[in-house]
């Protein structure tokens, strides 16, 4: 009998420990170490952080930035391969001249505008290709500026590689 009242009235103060906000008691718990493992192991996880307003507009920046950075490229490319007295291996790079002026230009803008997060690089990176593949809807559509900035017979070149992509008022 007596050893079932020593019970009960251990119970009891375990029970106003418990509610008072003390969940565990020294005796079940082997230390602090052991309670921080299992909140890391087992608590609330953090929620991830939102992105703000200027986190979004900075992936957009980085896709226009890819894409003007292919643009860049090609007319940087485009213009030196119009001057004469430069090694014989320039001409021969054709696409690969653009492609390397574009891979710096995309670089320096990645060091300017910390283009550095997964978001960024990656929103950067579908602007090069978007722009690659689709220089020639865009001089199919605007071929008077592409026939500005590049020879006409380029212009009428690309015009003619995105005839099938020439946006009409009917549709």
């Amino acid at each position: 009998m007596i050893a079932t009242l020593d019970q009960k009235s251990a119970f009891q103060s375990r029970l106003q420990r418990i509610q008072s906000g003390h969940q565990f008691e020294h005796a079940d718990v082997l230390g602090k170490a052991t309670h921080k493992a299992y909140k890391r192991k087992f608590g609330d996880k953090p929620k991830k952080p939102k992105r703000t307003f200027a986190e979004k507009m900075m992936v957009v920046i980085a896709f226009i930035c890819g894409m003007s950075s292919v643009l860049l490229g090609r007319v940087l490319y485009f213009q030196m391969s119009h001057i004469e007295g430069l090694p014989k291996a320039f001409y021969d790079l054709e696409t690969r001249g653009m492609i390397l002026f574009a891979f710096v230009l995309a670089g320096l803008m990645m060091a300017l505008l910390h283009l550095f997060t997964k978001q960024r690089v990656a929103a950067l990176l579908i602007g090069c290709i978007v722009m690659h593949y689709g220089e020639a809807a865009v001089a199919s559509n605007a071929p008077e500026l592409w026939s500005n900035i590049f020879s006409a017979d380029y212009a009428a070149q690309m015009a003619e590689q995105g005839k099938d992509y020439r946006i009409t008022p009917q549709g």
